[in-house]
Order: C-alpha cells, then structure tokens, then sequence
C-alpha cells in the first residue's frame, strides 16, 4: 500500500481543497460526493477519504436516520415502499 500526504489550510468555512493528485487518484468529479471517515490506526487519528456514490450516499443517511429512530429492517422496507407506492400515484395519477 502507497502512502501520501500533503498538507492544506482549512477555511473559515470548514472548507478545504482536495489536493489534484488525490482527485485524480479517486476520479472526483465536480459534484462527486465524498466519503470523510476519521479512523483510529495504531493510537493515530487519520482521516480517510473516498468517493462514494449519491445512492451510497443515500442508503448511508437513511441507515443512519434509521438507527436514530430505532427503526428495525423491516418497517424501513415498509416505509420505502409507501414511499414509492405514493411516488407513483403522484407521477401517473391515472395508472
């Protein structure tokens, strides 16, 4: 496994750029969604970076409202399909 690091300045904003050879590196697009995860390895905190998906990204905060409702496996498949069942009575009133 190759390692690199570059060091950046954090805006006022929170915000930093991520350096070009990372973007290459992971094919980050304008508007890509990145994965941000602070790990622990050997007493170190690093801050791991990778490129996810909008439907990974999706499935992530819909796990993670889930959890905080204590929701079990099967009511959130309930809710997704009430969801999608109202979906597409909106979209084809006529169907």
């Amino acid at each position: 496994m190759s390692s690199a690091a570059e060091t950046r300045s954090v805006t006022s904003k929170g915000q930093v750029t991520i350096p070009k050879k990372f973007r290459r590196r992971l094919n980050i697009k304008p508007s890509d969604k990145v994965k941000f995860e602070l790990k622990e390895i050997k007493g170190e905190l690093c801050l791991t970076l990778s490129k996810t998906s909008a439907f990974s990204y999706l499935l992530e905060e819909l796990q993670e409202e889930a959890e905080k409702k204590d929701l079990s496996k099967e009511e959130v498949e309930q809710l997704i399909e009430e969801a999608r069942e109202k979906l597409v009575k909106d979209l084809y009133p006529d169907v």
